[in-house]
């Protein structure tokens, strides 16, 4: 959440420098998760009156996902709880990364499709987990060290430094490797080199920060996917598999991983079958979105991105 002003940049990065290693100490003495969810309610409620802009784009987003105006209440609520919801998945983020897996694995409701990621190690060629900024994703290391799996997260640094320190380090304690870009011009080859020894690669695709995405409807209105993880399963021949984890109203957890989606043909059909492949991503992603609209994290205009505009 990078602001217009050096000094404010300067500002938030000295209070989320503060902020995140202290609720992250604190997570560790919360006899009860609900408790954090608490103080966090409060600081998402506090967050929105001190950035209103931000707010202001969460319900523009909100407003096309559900197609009602940016004033209707309903579009308000969800607006608000999205942001409660996303200082919530930091809450359980630094709860059960501090803890026994089991604690985590405990509040698991509903696990579908595992079978999928099972075959798929199997073949020995890899795989592709591509999920959104929606729900709890980072939990989703927990799961995979539960059956023996280590996953090689491919993520943006965060602007504020000491956020990503913090994140780096619980991704660690999760068994999961992160593998750091800046989205331009990165090298591909140690992903290609991971996926061909059989390993697992976690990677968001809703999120074009290249700036070279295909465009896709979504909710209604073209806005460009990136092209990365599908250019990458088209020279590797891994499958990837959408994979989505997410809260229910009792802040249990249910993870679902969908059927390989395979990037096949010779060069003049790789564009299609990346586009095709691409379609169903965002069809799983549209359907996540609709049951559990609060549970989409978006903090900037995601149809009407300004980075995109270059004129």
């Amino acid at each position: 959440m990078q602001t217009p002003s050096r000094l404010l940049d300067l500002f938030y990065g000295a209070v989320f420098g503060t902020l995140f290693p202290l609720f992250h100490f604190a997570a560790r003495s919360f006899a009860r998760r609900e408790r954090g969810h608490e103080i966090a309610d409060q600081i998402a409620n506090a967050f929105m009156d001190v950035q209103p802009r931000y707010l202001e784009a969460i319900l523009d987003n909100t407003a096309q996902v559900m197609g009602l105006k940016p004033t209707h209440p309903r579009v308000e609520r969800t607006a608000r709880e999205m942001v409660r919801q996303h200082a919530r998945a930091w809450v359980d983020f630094f709860y059960f990364g501090q803890r026994p897996v089991e604690e985590a694995l405990a509040q698991f409701a509903s696990l579908e499709g595992m079978e999928h990621l099972d075959g798929v190690l199997a073949e020995g060629k890899g795989a592709i987990l591509l999920t959104a900024h929606a729900g709890n994703f980072e939990l989703g290391g927990l799961l995979l060290r539960s059956r023996n799996l280590k996953v090689h997260a491919v993520y943006k640094p965060d602007h504020f430094a000491a956020v990503e320190r913090l994140r780096e380090g619980m991704r660690a304690q999760g068994g999961v490797v992160g593998i750091p870009v800046d989205g331009v011009g990165f090298s591909t080859l140690p992903l290609v080199r991971l996926l061909r020894e059989g390993a697992l690669v976690g990677m968001q695709g809703d999120r074009d920060f290249s700036l070279n995405g295909v465009p896709m409807s979504f909710f209604g209105r073209e806005v460009p996917f990136p092209r990365g993880p599908w250019e990458l399963a088209a020279m590797t021949g891994a499958p990837i598999i959408t994979s989505f984890l997410y809260t229910d109203e009792e802040r249990r957890f249910h993870a679902r991983f969908s059927e390989p989606i395979r990037v096949l043909g010779g060069r003049g059909e790789r564009m299609a079958a990346i586009e095709a492949g691409m379609r169903t991503y965002v069809t799983h992603l549209e359907e996540l979105i609709r049951r559990h609209p609060s549970q989409w994290y978006c903090f900037y205009p995601f149809w009407d991105d300004p980075a995109r505009n270059t004129g």
